[in-house]
């Protein structure tokens, strides 16, 4: 990877991204410049960032004919590259920049900024707010049942099945060569068995 690759990489994380579906945008070059439209989709690829502007930079497509659909030649929409859409200012309605800013109580919002700017926050897009996929009203077949996730299967203070059986075929007595004789990362702790955290792991592939 490059130099500019890195950087160019860099201009796209994932909070760096200022144009989101939704948004009123004007198209700043080709053969629609000038025109405002409404973006249906932002594809967000750091080689090649392209948004999908509604009604604009249309071409033409041959369409087969299927059962449902007769065919034919339709224009669809084209996408455009990301730097040749300028998000509209909401109160000066003129093609501005974008910048992120947080606000006093901490929210992230997005701001106008440039010569025709206002300097106003750019409201998120009640598109954004709504889910493609609905969730499903009914459980399905793969989904947990509500009384196996609330059902407590573990006591506080309980040891792994393969040490309790270790356990209980020997004599463990207080003395401290019997407690010597334990696994290294079990050991008494205030006159109970303590286990050391994540030493079980190994001791559990000792025993397969």
């Amino acid at each position: 990877m490059g130099i500019l690759r890195k950087v160019f990489k860099s201009m796209f994380e994932r909070d760096k991204w200022r144009i989101l579906r939704g948004d009123k945008v004007m198209i700043m070059a080709g053969k629609d410049r000038g025109q405002v439209g409404t973006v249906l989709k932002v594809i967000r690829d750091d080689k090649y960032p392209r948004v999908v502007v509604e009604g604009l930079n249309l071409s033409k497509r041959s369409i087969k004919r299927t059962k449902d659909n007769p065919g034919g030649i339709v224009s669809v929409e084209s996408p455009l590259h990301y730097s040749n859409v300028s998000v509209i200012d909401p109160v000066t309605n003129a093609p501005v920049k974008v910048t992120w800013r947080y606000l006093e109580d901490g929210t992230k919002v997005r701001m106008t900024r440039g010569r025709l700017a206002s300097g106003s926050v750019i409201p998120r897009p009640d598109i954004l707010k709504q889910r493609r996929k609905p969730r499903p009203a009914e459980a399905g077949p793969k989904d947990t049942a509500i009384g196996a996730v609330r059902e407590e299967t573990h006591t506080a203070g309980d040891l792994p099945t393969a040490l309790k059986k270790m356990l209980d075929s020997e004599t463990v007595n207080t003395n401290a060569g019997a407690a010597a004789a334990l696994p290294k990362f079990i050991h008494r702790k205030g006159g109970a068995l303590y286990q050391a955290p994540g030493a079980y792991r190994s001791f559990a592939s000792s025993c397969y």
